[in-house]
């Protein structure tokens, strides 16, 4: 976006311009309440410049941000097959079989196999050989099967890279993150490690043995907390690959596949969905390559569940085109330090520098103009409220043009307009 003319009529704030700016929005209010501790316990500032950066990351594909959509299915249901091919027929193109293996043949009748990316939970050699062959039966080319076998990690690894050295697209094991904090996505990684190792021990070559992992991590409400850990997960696993040498730049990426996740209780059987649709976005801003959004508790009906699980991920790719944004994070400030702690946290070098208690997330972000949100408002409520036209009790990011709007979360309305740091919006 040219700035020439901007920057000409309206100047860059600099820091002590914010600063004030963010003061008076405080109203007297330490600036220390709107502080970010990020993952390795340092805290954020909250506004970005440019120049305090060298340089952006930026995704790793090269044709937009499209994701796979993923359903579950369990093979012992009797209705297994019907309720699949209903999904694939809305939509869906992923699948994630759970439960009993023997019946999975069943369950995939009349699946095209090119068309998903299928995932067994907890497979085996057999169910390997099984879906190698049933691609064949099905006439598939070695670079249309996309699957991942599932297999425990201590596999026997004997005569499984001749079976799979010809599908680029064949993950052997599936590591999961078994909560959505520091901690389990730092196991998580160690066990990749492990995994990798291991492969090469057993003779795989890296670019091999590297395409053979994917990694299964949940997701949790913040959307930019989540969305920067699948990065920093990305990047580890990247220096982890590079520590070997691969030949393919391909081999530094791993396939991510995010979870939305669902409290035990909620207060409303609704709640789940726009939980669901929170940590969908924070997926696919992230850049996962494939989405599961398991079926909530609806009281109407668990068909309509279903469809309002496939929805949310239409709407994201066909609406709100996400998936033609090759790096819908790409600029965002907030999105890079949040990533940069975290990198720090999840790599060696950074858990032995980590902070006491640094796996705790904290981002306690008040309510800087002071309106509580409520279900509905009074005229006492908005007796001495500014800016009462823009929504009161609506969230800064949806209110108007004056400085809160653009602090301690930068990815708002500056970057839908052409923005990427602090001075170049101008409050």
């Amino acid at each position: 976006m040219p700035t020439k003319d901007l920057f000409t009529k309206f100047p860059a704030l600099d820091t002590e311009a914010w600063d004030q700016l963010i003061e008076k929005e405080l109203k007297g209010k330490d600036p220390a309440n709107i502080a970010v501790i990020l993952p390795d316990g340092t805290k954020m500032r909250p506004f970005a410049f440019g120049q305090d950066r060298s340089g952006m990351r930026r995704g790793v594909k090269r044709d937009g941000n499209s994701w796979r959509m993923c359903v579950q299915v369990n093979p012992s249901d009797p209705d297994a097959n019907d309720r699949l091919l209903e999904d694939l027929m809305c939509g869906m193109d992923g699948a994630i079989v759970r439960g009993d293996r023997e019946r999975l043949p069943e369950a995939l009748k009349d699946v095209l196999l090119a068309g998903i990316d299928l995932q067994v939970r907890h497979g085996d050699p057999s169910t390997l050989v099984w879906l190698l062959e049933e691609g064949g039966r099905q006439g598939l080319g070695d670079s249309e099967l996309h699957l991942c076998a599932g297999l425990d990690p201590d596999t026997d690894l004997k005569g499984l890279l001749k079976r799979v050295q010809a599908h680029p697209f064949v993950r052997l094991f599936d590591l999961h993150a078994q909560a959505p904090s520091v901690e389990a996505t730092r196991d998580m990684l160690a066990h990749g490690r492990s995994v990798l190792q291991r492969m090469l021990d057993a003779g795989f070559p890296i670019d091999q043995a590297a395409a053979r992992v994917q990694f299964t991590l949940p997701l949790g409400d913040d959307l930019f907390l989540e969305a920067a850990r699948l990065r920093a997960v990305r990047e580890v696993w990247a220096g982890i690959v590079a520590a070997h040498d691969p030949e393919h730049a391909c081999s530094y990426n791993v396939h991510l596949q995010a979870e939305v996740g669902y409290p035990e209780e909620v207060a409303s059987p609704y709640d789940n969905l726009i939980r669901a649709t929170l940590q969908a976005v924070s997926g696919v801003a992230a850049g996962c390559d494939g989405l599961t959004i398991p079926v909530p508790m609806l009281p109407e009906s668990d068909a309509l569940a279903r469809r309002v699980a496939r929805n949310i991920h239409h709407l994201l790719r066909e609406e709100g085109f996400v998936a033609r944004v090759a790096d819908p994070l790409g600029g965002s400030g907030t999105a890079e330090e949040i990533c940069d702690a975290f990198v720090r946290a999840l790599s060696a070098e950074g858990n032995e520098a980590a902070a006491p208690g640094a796996g705790e997330v904290v981002a306690n972000i008040p309510n800087r103009e002071e309106i509580p949100l409520q279900s509905f408002y009074t005229a006492v409520d908005a007796a001495d409220l500014e800016h009462l036209r823009f929504g009161a009790g609506a969230p800064p990011y949806l209110r108007g043009p004056y400085a809160s709007m653009y602090t301690v979360r930068p990815w708002t309305i500056r970057q839908y307009a052409g923005f990427s740091t602090a001075e170049e919006s101008n409050a």
